[in-house]
């Protein structure tokens, strides 16, 4: 509907869940927007289906202090996620 193509695809059956990648171009160029199907769920309550839109920065930690530094709120810290 977008125009986006499907960039790709990752799966983590440990923790039950299946990413896809889709964009307008090859990643290290575009924005891309990371969909997460998480199994087994067939109905979300309100609030509960839409996580996060995740940007690729150079350095996570630098980026977070500028966005304070211009007014943002940080609401997660750089580092790792489970999964």
């Amino acid at each position: 509907v977008l125009g986006m193509k499907l960039l790709r695809t990752s799966e983590n059956p440990e923790y039950k869940y299946s990413l896809a990648f889709v964009g307008y171009g090859e990643e290290s160029e575009t924005a891309v927007i990371e969909l997460t199907y998480n199994w087994g769920v067939d109905s979300y309550e309100l609030g509960t289906a839409y996580g996060h839109i995740a940007l690729s920065v150079d350095n996570a930690a630098e980026a977070c202090e500028r966005i304070r530094q211009n007014g943002g709120n940080v609401t997660r810290e750089a580092g790792p996620v489970k999964g």
